[in-house]
């Protein structure tokens, strides 16, 4: 795929649905043009993270901090890897029918023209991160996840065995032999 593919020919949008959007990373709203730029009829977008960080010139990382952004505001919807939805009330469509139905069709929860999106959209990302904070924790306390594994001491010394993650934790800078 080109970095600048032929956009399909829409006839029909309407974008009001812009007059609400959220507060968002700046990324987001370029990952969010381009997909725009480059949708299907009824807002498909068939497109890899790697594909659109080579298009935005950026690293595939900010490419899916924007979409994340955009999934948690309900502007996207990933159907699988590769393959976006846009919110019908942004997206284009062939007719008006095809449009306004699309949008007709749209689960209340998703519509972006209520007066409470920047709080709904701030409410997602909270719960993402706890979500994110709470696998992080599980992980550390799982078994066979210790920070420090004890060993037995020679000669009445005291010793003592790091794990990976604790010895990545400590200082890089050797102690001066003065």
């Amino acid at each position: 795929m080109s970095a600048n593919p032929e956009p399909p020919e829409l006839t029909y949008g309407t974008f009001n649905g812009f007059a609400y959007m959220p507060a968002m990373p700046g990324i987001a709203y370029r990952v969010l043009f381009r997909l725009i730029g480059t949708q299907e009829p009824g807002g498909r977008c068939l497109v890899t993270e790697e594909e659109l960080a080579e298009a935005l010139d950026v690293h595939r990382s900010m490419v899916g901090r924007g979409l994340q952004a955009l999934i948690l505001s309900k502007l996207v919807f990933r159907q699988a890897k590769g393959i976006y939805l846009l919110n019908p009330m942004i997206s284009g469509a062939r007719s008006v029918p095809e449009h306004l139905e699309a949008i007709g069709t749209l689960d209340p929860a998703d519509r972006l023209d209520v007066d409470d999106y920047q709080e709904r959209y701030d409410a997602a990302v909270a719960q993402a991160e706890k979500e994110k904070k709470e696998k992080r924790l599980s992980r550390r306390s799982s078994p066979g996840h210790s920070k420090t594994v004890s060993a037995k001491p020679a000669d009445n010394e005291s010793a003592e065995v790091l794990s990976l993650s604790t010895a990545r934790s400590r200082s890089r800078r050797r102690p001066s032999r003065s």
